[in-house]
């Protein structure tokens, strides 16, 4: 029986989660080998995939992971993570970019992204794949593999070089903001308790009801669902302006390159007249005419 879960208990409590663990460590071992035969990748990739394996081994060794077995809410949370915070800095790691020849052109569209992951949330909690996974360990771990998977594919393309442009890459994620409190709601108006069987074998004594433990999920889904949508938002937006600020400096570049010529230089003075040149009493005379 595990202790009363407490707010310092969200701090407080750990248990390091091995199997995540040793799956990290060769991921990113894997991805470290791809750096190190591809000249020029930035540093700034390599920092971002190593901390969203980070994220993921945190996710699952917190409370987050130890209660996920006990409380409805607890797990209900972990799975938002999963999907919506852990893949953001696993994407703008951009893993698959260091595979033999690339993924270029070949990624989900970023809209079908968004249904595949939102879909697959509502099909754990309106399907019988909750209990399933509850009782069966590797379902568990496969639903977790699933969750991160399905977050990274939307978020990838999203994120990545992909062929629409960031207005409609930012539509796409304001609309997924609006999509992501659909595994919410499929949870608050759910006929009776998810998983019944389960909790009513594990449910501890010294939590809210199993009714109430799944409403108080449903809410922290929605609620948390919109909030991790903001790093994405800042992410995005923050490429459109670097992007912009690229295409001005290209445009400068080339503008520079036709007003100096075609051999980089300065195009010539005009010339001037030949009396203003000219020292002879011609020119001089002719000067004066033009003076008056």
């Amino acid at each position: 029986m595990l202790a009363p879960l407490t707010v310092a208990g969200w701090f407080t409590t750990w248990r390091l989660d091995v199997p995540v663990v040793v799956v990290s460590v060769v991921a990113l071992t894997a991805y470290a080998r791809a750096v190190r035969r591809t000249p020029g990748w930035p540093v700034s990739r390599t920092a971002c995939f190593a901390g969203g394996l980070a994220a993921l081994v945190l996710v699952r060794s917190s409370y987050l992971g130890v209660y996920d077995h006990t409380l409805f809410w607890v797990l209900a949370v972990q799975d938002v993570m999963l999907l919506a915070v852990v893949p953001l800095p696993l994407a703008l790691g951009r893993p698959w970019a260091l595979l033999p020849g690339g993924t270029r052109g070949r990624s989900l569209p970023p809209v079908v992204g968004s249904l595949i992951a939102v879909g697959t949330l509502v099909a754990v909690y309106a399907t019988p794949w909750d209990a399933a996974r509850l009782e069966h360990a590797w379902l568990f771990r496969l639903t977790q593999l699933v969750l991160v998977g399905a977050g990274t594919a939307f978020l990838g393309p999203l994120l990545g070089d992909g062929p629409s442009g960031y207005g409609g890459r930012t539509l796409v994620a304001f609309a997924d903001g609006l999509l992501d409190a659909l595994p919410g709601l499929a949870v608050l108006s759910a006929h009776g308790v998810i998983a019944a069987t389960w909790y009513a074998g594990h449910h501890p004594s010294w939590g809210p009801v199993p009714l109430k433990d799944q409403q108080i999920g449903g809410t922290a889904m929605i609620a948390l669902s919109e909030l991790v949508g903001l790093p994405t938002l800042l992410v995005l937006l923050v490429q459109w302006v670097r992007a912009d600020a690229g295409t001005a400096a290209v445009v400068d570049a080339q503008l520079d390159a036709v007003a100096s010529g075609p051999s980089g230089e300065e195009p010539p003075a005009l010339e001037r007249p030949w009396w203003e040149q000219d020292a002879g009493p011609l020119a001089s005379r002719f000067r004066r005419e033009q003076e008056r």
